[in-house]
């Protein structure tokens, strides 16, 4: 297995400028040789700040992504032109569920016990509506363009990854590399994260680790 870790938020790592949290968008670089190619972001928040696909926009990348705050989808209309931008939020079901916002919208959820958890470490929610979800099979079904592969999956949704990975169709939609989130993961039990064990039985290999993210590379 090959291990690619970084400890703290990188801006420039071997000549090469991230823009997410950890450099994520670096590790995920060097398992992608395309030129061109196709992204979907889920839980995408702003468009350069913390993104894993800024990066690849940059290179000429275009992608869809998704992101409840109706505030930030403007942005990506204005700023990042060549993507589609969906203001809804992914879960496991179709319908409607309570978006939990907090003065820092980074940390804003669907999870109720994220929520929770955020309160405790004193952030402040600023308020709770309901937004339309849908799951990721069906969102794919809808907006991918036809027979468009998609490279990377990125994926912060500050826990909900796990329900929304469940919700995609994996034989039809298989991307390239995953990137997502799982707070509980640890090298030395790599099989207690419900996420890894899920990726793996899927025939994905762990390839990459940030204090943020796990990065998955297809295998099949």
């Amino acid at each position: 297995m090959k291990q690619k870790i970084i400890n703290s938020p990188l801006y420039d790592w071997f000549g090469k400028r991230s823009f997410s949290q950890a450099g994520e968008d670096i590790i995920a670089a060097a398992e992608l040789s395309k030129k061109r190619g196709f992204y979907v972001d889920i839980g995408a928040y702003h468009p350069k700040q913390f993104s894993n696909t800024y990066f690849f926009y940059k290179k000429g990348w275009r992608g869809l992504v998704i992101e409840p705050n109706p505030d930030l989808v403007r942005l990506y209309k204005d700023i990042r032109s060549r993507d589609t931008a969906l203001g809804i939020g992914v879960g496991g079901g179709d319908g409607a569920a309570d978006y939990f916002m907090f003065d820092d919208p980074a940390t804003n959820t669907f999870d109720e016990r994220t929520a929770e958890k955020n309160i405790q470490v004193g952030r402040k929610m600023v308020g709770k509506k309901p937004v339309a979800i849908l799951r990721l099979s069906r969102i794919l079904h809808e907006y991918l363009p036809d027979a468009q592969k998609i490279d990377l999956l990125s994926m912060d949704t500050e826990g909900m990854d796990e329900e929304i990975l469940s919700s995609n169709d994996w034989k039809k939609y298989r991307p390239t590399i995953v990137i997502c989130e799982d707070l509980d993961f640890s090298w030395e039990k790599p099989m207690k994260s419900n996420v890894a064990e899920m990726m793996k039985n899927l025939g994905y290999e762990l390839v990459g680790l940030t204090p943020y993210s796990l990065v998955f590379r297809d295998e099949k």
